[in-house]
């Protein structure tokens, strides 16, 4: 069985099974991630994964999930936001649809 270790932000090095990482690469460009829950302390971590490492886990069978930015995150943002009138009169309209 293939042990990893790693740091976890209160508890300090634990080893870590293939089955306890999740490996998430984000869609955006951002990064690939390698993420764990501590026995010990039982909270979350996420640590950033270089190159090695991914090759490492790519070897020993574990596939990354890949996370893809919602649509309205690359959306420009040269239009003002949303007013309260602007919120107002899009209920009135869908009053008068409806």
């Amino acid at each position: 069985m293939v042990r990893v270790k790693s740091r976890c932000s209160k508890c300090g090095e634990v080893t870590l099974s293939m089955e306890d990482i999740i490996l998430v690469e984000h869609g955006d460009g951002e990064g690939t991630f390698y993420t764990f829950r501590c026995d010990v302390c039982d909270e979350f971590q996420a640590y950033p994964a270089d190159s090695r490492f991914i090759d490492f886990m790519g070897m020993n069978g574990m596939e990354s999930i890949i996370l893809k930015a919602p649509i309205e995150y690359k959306e420009g943002r040269e239009k003002d936001p949303l007013s309260w009138d602007d919120l107002l009169d899009l209920h009135l309209q869908l009053q008068e649809e409806g």
